[in-house]
């Protein structure tokens, strides 16, 4: 692929992404409920409370989970299109690789795991204790990749303009935001508002511009 091809490909999948954490986050405001409700027992005091919550959110988490499976593939593939533009960042292309690997095959299990406990529920098996704890686990390990994820990024963004300026400084505001966005819910929501806008940020960042200087001929060099 051409740099103008991969540049494309950073900034269509960062819109995509964006599009799709937007659109999940506007379901779960719809419906007062999400996956981020079953990432552990915080919202939920005890397992009867968490398997009753998860039994009546079960049709919304299947309708948000493709969703989100899309978003995993678009952030992946993103990540992968950034590093191939910077072969002379060695050591950040292969620390973002291990975070966004990590991070998706934690997202995986996070999703399929949050589903088959709602699956299990629906059918009279409750989840217990040590299941919650798995769950709420795998969601800090993810989030925790994430954030390394995102402050890599930071340093991949070697563009010199106001818009790439911004996107840096707003990746780093995103991870040093992080410990205090699941303390209630306007945190939440105004985490998950500054990384959409961070994905939009990237795609403005990275979407090729047509240069308007004209290409000098060998005969006017």
């Amino acid at each position: 692929m051409t740099e103008q091809d991969l540049r494309r490909l950073v900034a269509v999948s960062a819109a995509i992404g964006a599009t799709l954490v937007a659109t999940m986050v506007a379901i779960s405001m719809q419906n007062g409920t999400g996956f981020q409700d079953f990432e552990s027992i915080l919202r939920h005091n005890t397992p009867e409370a968490f398997s009753a919550a998860i039994i009546d959110a079960a049709p919304v988490l299947r309708l948000i989970y493709p969703l989100d499976t899309m978003y995993i593939f678009s952030y992946v593939t993103m990540v992968f299109a950034m590093v191939q533009l910077l072969p002379d960042r060695r050591m950040a292309s292969i620390l973002a690789l291990i975070a966004v690997m990590m991070t998706a095959g934690l997202d995986f299990i996070e999703n399929n795991h949050i589903l088959a406990m709602a699956a299990a529920a629906e059918r009279g098996v409750m989840p217990d204790m040590a299941r919650i704890t798995f769950e709420t686990v795998v969601t800090q390990s993810k989030f925790n990749f994430g954030l390394l994820l995102t402050l890599t990024l930071s340093f991949l963004i070697l563009q010199e303009s106001r818009v790439a300026a911004v996107t840096r400084w707003l990746a780093r505001a995103v991870v040093l935001f992080a410990p205090v966005a699941l303390l209630s819910p306007v945190t939440t929501l105004l985490y998950l508002t500054m990384n959409i806008a961070l994905g939009y940020l990237i795609a403005a960042t990275y979407w090729p511009r047509r240069s308007w200087i004209p290409a000098v001929t060998p005969a006017e060099a």
